[in-house]
């Protein structure tokens, strides 16, 4: 289907320029746009939808609108619209935006269009330093040393991990426990490790991994600090309220793995999120400028993701968290893989080419030889 064909998922659109590089979007979806989204928004409750006498997801079409009601499947219908109606105005009108946008539903009635209401941040002027020049200075600042894990830090660690192995007594007993001895069994016992030589030499290798990983980060951090400084940009608050975000949901993920609710942590530690909110914000100014400058001195650069370890990772998340949005988690280890190599670039090293854009060079290589063999 060709652009003049084409059905416009929009109408009545207005783009308004606000202060701090954010725009407001205002239109409405078409009824007639809205309901090819019907069937689409019942598979979505149905999915969930428990009914007597029927299995999840197996409830037929005609009772699940009469169990949610028109209205509610009409919101559900508008969300599901929206996502494309957004990703369809951006690019018509060439929208330079970054971050999650903020979306109102201004009018939602069946049979009627959805009115909306879309704040989103564009990319701002981004002047950025010399940045190899600094990178440089930063990097003789802070040479790479030699890390050791000597016999004592090995020694100590084993006493850790028998600490954790010794049983707690029981309550009201004066009987002291017994601290399990260093041998191969107890190798054998805490992780399958064929004797107590081996738990060592692993021991010792992870011990040295996690130094050096300290190391780079530190390294990183300095870095990352330098480039900052020297860089003059105006960053959205929409995109600083989506890093916010992302560490909220992430200190959530923690709390719930440590076995507690947020509600519970928060009285113990006798504070609010608005409260976490605040003490974060520094940090999620810190980022979000971070990743506007690193992205723009990856297009300057021309850096770009392995295509195949870039889909290697997506399907690995998605293995282990199957309910996340898998275009979320693209643009999420997008990110992180881009900063990685931008890093690297920093650190003087020489960032791995994409595998598209080797074919492509490849490509451009092969028709410019065919050109001139052809010529000839």
């Amino acid at each position: 289907m060709n652009e003049e064909t084409k059905q416009k998922t929009y109408a009545e659109v207005k783009v308004e320029n606000l202060p701090s590089s954010e725009i407001e979007i205002t239109g409405e979806v078409p009824v007639e746009v809205a309901e090819t989204y019907r069937t689409k928004a019942i598979n979505k409750i149905k999915k969930e939808l428990e009914l007597p006498g029927f299995r999840k997801g197996n409830v037929p079409d005609e009772m699940v609108i009469s169990h949610v009601g028109e209205a509610d499947l009409y919101k559900e219908i508008a969300e599901q619209a929206l996502g494309q109606t957004y990703a369809d105005i951006v690019t018509d009108k060439k929208l330079d935006v970054v971050g999650r946008p903020q979306v109102t539903i201004t009018k939602l009635a069946p049979n009627n269009p959805i009115g909306f209401k879309i704040k989103s941040a564009v990319f701002p002027t981004i002047e950025l330093p010399d940045y190899i020049k600094i990178a440089k200075e930063e990097n003789n600042k802070h040479k790479k040393e030699e890390v050791k894990v000597t016999d004592e830090d090995l020694d100590k660690e084993l006493k850790r991990l028998q600490q954790m192995m010794t049983p707690p007594t029981e309550e009201g007993s004066d009987k002291k426990p017994e601290t399990p001895e260093l041998s191969d069994e107890f190798a054998q016992s805490v992780g399958g490790f064929k004797d107590l030589n081996d738990l060592k030499e692993k021991m010792k290798e992870q011990m040295k991994v996690e130094r050096e990983q300290k190391q780079v980060e530190k390294i990183r951090l300095a870095l990352a600090d330098a480039v900052i400084a020297k860089s003059k940009l105006d960053v959205p608050g929409l995109f600083i309220e989506g890093e916010i975000e992302q560490m909220v949901s992430s200190f959530t993920d923690r709390v719930t793995r440590a076995g507690m609710n947020m509600e519970d942590y928060l009285k113990q530690a006798g504070k609010t999120m608005e409260d976490l909110r605040k003490e974060w914000k520094p940090d999620a100014e810190k980022r979000a400028k971070l990743q506007l400058i690193f992205n723009e001195i990856a297009k300057k650069e021309k850096i770009t993701p392995d295509s195949e370890k870039l889909e290697r990772e997506i399907k690995h998340i998605k293995e282990h968290y199957p309910d996340a949005n898998e275009e979320s988690v693209g643009v999420y280890v997008a990110a992180q893989m881009t900063n990685d190599l931008v890093f690297s670039l920093l650190e003087g090293k020489k960032p791995e080419v994409s595998t598209k854009t080797e074919e492509k060079k490849e490509e451009h290589v092969h028709d410019e030889t065919c050109d001139h063999d052809h010529k000839d």
